[in-house]
């Protein structure tokens, strides 16, 4: 293979890994994924994509090896090829939110009007754990718990807070966690309970960054 020959067919593909990425539903679905295996009816229930727009999606993913599916039963179920692949996505969403200023100012306004903007990093939140004086909340969807959380966590989703509350402590601070950077579970929890006279925080990001640092340090 001549030299320019090996450069076109090297770029060309990588070229066509980056076109998969390039569509905002399919960012969404491997977000979703980044919290564990979900079918494809998952998909469509937390997207609004219809059943044939989101396995349109997925296969597309599928065949750039960013997802791998397998059928159990009447049901095809969906995850991220590896932890590598989640890494490289974490990397990528980062440099986005520092380096675009559109998107930082959306960020940035978006924790503001949930008053989240003193949000707790990951690295603060390593001295927190164990604390007894700090609340670690996950509010995704129970199912997602299951799949994985942050150590010491508890379990309160969104749509169950409310009526939660009495088990919730005044007296202790609180960090409200979900899906990442993009997932506004966090802030809308972060909203309701300082609306409750809680002390509340928001963590930056969500379970996969918090995940991908342990497999770092653990390496």
């Amino acid at each position: 293979m001549k030299g320019r020959e090996f450069k076109d067919a090297m770029y060309d593909g990588l070229s066509k890994l980056l076109k998969a990425l390039s569509n905002p539903f399919r960012l969404e679905i491997i977000e979703m994924l980044s919290q564990g295996e979900k079918s494809v009816e998952g998909i469509v229930q937390t997207t609004n994509l219809n059943f044939a727009n989101a396995s349109q999606h997925l296969q597309v993913l599928k065949n750039n090896n960013i997802v791998k599916s397998r059928k159990e039963k009447q049901y095809v179920y969906y995850s991220l090829v590896n932890n590598e692949f989640l890494s490289l996505y974490q990397q990528i969403t980062k440099y986005a939110i520092h380096e675009i200023a559109e998107l930082e100012k959306i960020m940035n306004r978006q924790r503001e009007d949930n008053k989240a903007l003193n949000a707790v990093n990951l690295d603060e939140l390593e001295t927190m754990i164990g604390n007894e004086d700090v609340l670690l909340l996950d509010v995704r969807p129970a199912i997602e718990f299951e799949f994985g959380h942050i150590t010491g966590a508890i379990s309160v989703p969104m749509n169950e807070l409310m009526t939660q509350l009495k088990g919730i402590p005044l007296d202790k601070e609180i960090i409200a966690y979900c899906r990442g950077p993009f997932c506004v579970l966090a802030d809308e929890a972060v909203k309701l309970l300082n609306e409750k006279g809680y002390h509340v925080r928001r963590l930056d990001e969500g379970y996969p960054e918090w995940k991908v640092k342990q497999l770092e340090i653990n390496q």
